[in-house]
């Protein structure tokens, strides 16, 4: 059950970025153009708040996704490993049927 619950939470981080991404560079540059078109600040001024964003959006991103991926590995892993069981599992039913049928 714990598998689910954290594949359900990334599946939930996943939209979240993904509308983190089409959401926020359109309010970014309608901010940006007001406050530009304001005098409140200069055009240089909002690029380098901009560079600002886009790297703590970037870091913050990266670490999300190496998280994400180390999950992902567990979780392959752990099924790998349970079907390599379920196949050990197949082959002694298998045998065992072949000895009882034989033994008919």
């Amino acid at each position: 059950m714990h598998i689910i619950e954290e594949t359900k939470r990334v599946e939930k981080q996943v939209e979240r970025w993904d509308l983190y991404a089409r959401v926020a560079p359109t309010v970014f540059l309608i901010i940006s153009a007001i406050c530009i078109s304001f005098g409140i600040i200069d055009f240089s001024a909002a690029f380098f708040i901009g560079i600002g964003l886009f790297a703590v959006t970037a870091v913050t991103w990266w670490f999300w996704t190496i998280f994400t991926i180390k999950h992902l590995v567990y979780t392959l892993n752990r099924a790998s490993k349970n079907l390599l069981e379920v196949r050990e599992e197949f082959r002694s039913i298998n045998s065992d049927l072949k000895d009882f049928k034989d033994d008919i």
